[in-house]
């Protein structure tokens, strides 16, 4: 088997998420092979505290901790846990998702060295009411505390199906480092969303295999990494995410001329045609990482 590197990033408030995630990948991975990459944008419930105890646990686990006080946001986080994985493969999480049995081993059975691989998501009903093409929805809990893990792995292995593959992406995802680096990674721009539309129109660009398979299966406890705990019953934060919507989607029409979520060159080949300067925008240039912000652990 591959070795990958499983890259996640956690912030304040999500000391129960990521432990739920930990115990998931414990039952989920190989734990003696692959590496664990954690990095903890800011912590105000001793997160990094729970994450040092588990070092004998998961042998190749590595914590960065940004000791600024200034997040570095998620899409930086990404970028640098892309950058320094020790792996030719990198897999990334959100903190608010819970792992399925032997996802590895899914993982691997449909990546290639020109593929972007996502896995699929089970939701609660807070986005959708019903199972759709991409999500299947069923409420497993809304909180890690209320989270029922063994009904959700009776349920997952039950809907597994490891011959179907569609075309179409969203975090968790899968790729070589190497497809990341030659994209220039997330576009720091994009603060609060279409950040994933945006590297999604680059690796099309490249002509890249964009796939979702359906037997390497999250449980997605959906956007409280981005927007806060119990971010559903608070009509200010849904307000406030609507309106960041608005100005990221401004600025994804800015870049790209339209919005798009393609899956495929054939979906951007029309915008190359009538605009060459458009392959300009394959590569982002990012700020350079302040690594003085940084303590490894």
């Amino acid at each position: 088997m591959e070795k990958i590197t499983f890259c996640i990033n956690t912030a304040n408030n999500e000391k129960d998420y990521i432990s739920l995630l930990l115990g998931s990948l414990y039952n989920g991975i190989d734990i003696n092979l692959h590496d664990i990459l954690i990095f903890v944008d800011s912590d105000n419930q001793n997160t990094t505290e729970l994450l040092k105890s588990q070092h004998d646990t998961f042998p190749n686990l590595k914590i960065v901790k940004n000791k600024s006080g200034i997040p570095w946001r998620y899409q930086t986080n990404i970028n640098y846990m892309f950058d320094i994985a020790q792996t030719e493969i990198v897999s990334y999480l959100q903190s608010d998702m819970v792992v399925g049995l032997k996802y590895d081993r899914a993982i691997l059975n449909h990546l290639d060295n020109n593929t972007i691989l996502s896995a699929t998501r089970i939701e609660p009903p807070l986005h959708c009411q019903h199972d759709n093409q991409i999500t299947y929805v069923r409420n497993f809990g809304l909180t890690p505390n209320s989270f029922t893990y063994d009904l959700f792995l009776q349920y997952a292995e039950s809907i597994k199906n490891p011959h179907k593959l569609i075309n179409y992406f969203f975090a968790p995802f899968t790729l070589y480092r190497n497809l990341w680096a030659s994209i220039g990674g997330h576009d720091v721009k994009f603060k609060y969303s279409r950040e994933d539309s945006d590297i999604l129109y680059r690796f099309c660009l490249k002509k890249y295999n964009i796939i979702q398979c359906f037997d390497a299966l999250v449980y997605h406890f959906s956007c409280t990494s981005s927007r806060g705990v119990r971010w559903w019953e608070n009509r200010q934060i849904q307000q406030t995410q609507f309106d960041r919507d608005a100005i990221e989607l401004e600025r994804f029409i800015q870049k790209w001329g339209s919005f798009k979520h393609p899956t495929s060159y054939n979906q951007v080949e029309n915008d190359v045609i009538n605009n060459p300067n458009i392959l300009n925008n394959i590569i982002c240039h990012n700020p350079p990482y302040n690594e003085s912000d940084l303590e490894i652990l």
